[in-house]
């Protein structure tokens, strides 16, 4: 998986790497109803906005799956003290089953 991962980025990366080396001018951006302006390279002003609009795609999507998270998790322990209890009951009952089952010979029992 970490594999497959490494090249995945590296094919996102190629591309982002050879837009920011071959616009590097410098831009000036300025919101309209301020006055004042900032001096920044052409990559920033375009994958600037990418980068965020991931990062918080990403952070969205994971604060969504908190809920069921927890609840898997739970679920989780409850399966655990579950699979517990049916050991025990098993092995009780196997017990049981020994003490009201005498033993006979092989011979003796009938198929």
């Amino acid at each position: 998986m970490k594999f497959i991962s490494g090249i995945f980025a590296a094919i996102i990366l190629v591309p982002v790497l050879a837009f920011a080396l071959s616009n590097r001018a410098d831009v000036e951006v300025a919101l309209w109803p301020f006055d004042g302006s900032l001096q920044m390279p052409v990559y920033l002003v375009g994958l600037g906005p990418l980068a965020f609009g991931l990062l918080f795609g990403a952070l969205w999507g994971w604060v969504c799956t908190v809920p069921h998270r927890f609840k898997a998790r739970r679920l989780d322990k409850e399966l655990g003290a579950l699979n517990d209890k049916i050991t025990e009951l098993q092995k009780t009952a196997i017990g049981q089953q020994a003490l009201a089952v005498p033993k006979r010979p092989f011979w003796e029992r009938k198929s």
